[in-house]
């Protein structure tokens, strides 16, 4: 990868980090909903019948679940920048 698009995507990554940082911060819901996945997590993980097959399916539902969060994350934040530069046009404020 190109390193101005390294750079961006660190960048983004960064913003969106901080982003929810400071949502889990403000908001009690999403405290409280952060810490039932990880009482769940451990709940599963330590779970008699979690097996190898059981964990295989398990970690390929999360990896998937997180990448389809993460790249609707990213998509939001930059249609939420573009949006932004549209509204600033249209109000005259930007060209």
């Amino acid at each position: 990868m190109e390193l101005w698009k390294e750079s961006l995507q660190t960048a983004l990554n960064e913003r969106l980090d901080a982003a929810f940082a400071e949502l889990a911060e403000s908001n009690p819901a999403v405290r409280e909903a952060v810490k039932q996945q990880r009482d769940a997590s451990v709940l599963v993980k330590d779970h008699p019948k979690y097996d190898n097959e059981l964990k295989q399916i398990v970690d390929s539902y999360f990896e998937a679940m997180q990448l389809l969060l993460g790249e609707y994350s990213r998509h939001l934040y930059i249609q939420g920048a573009k949006d932004c530069v549209a509204v600033l046009r249209e109000l005259g404020v930007i060209k």
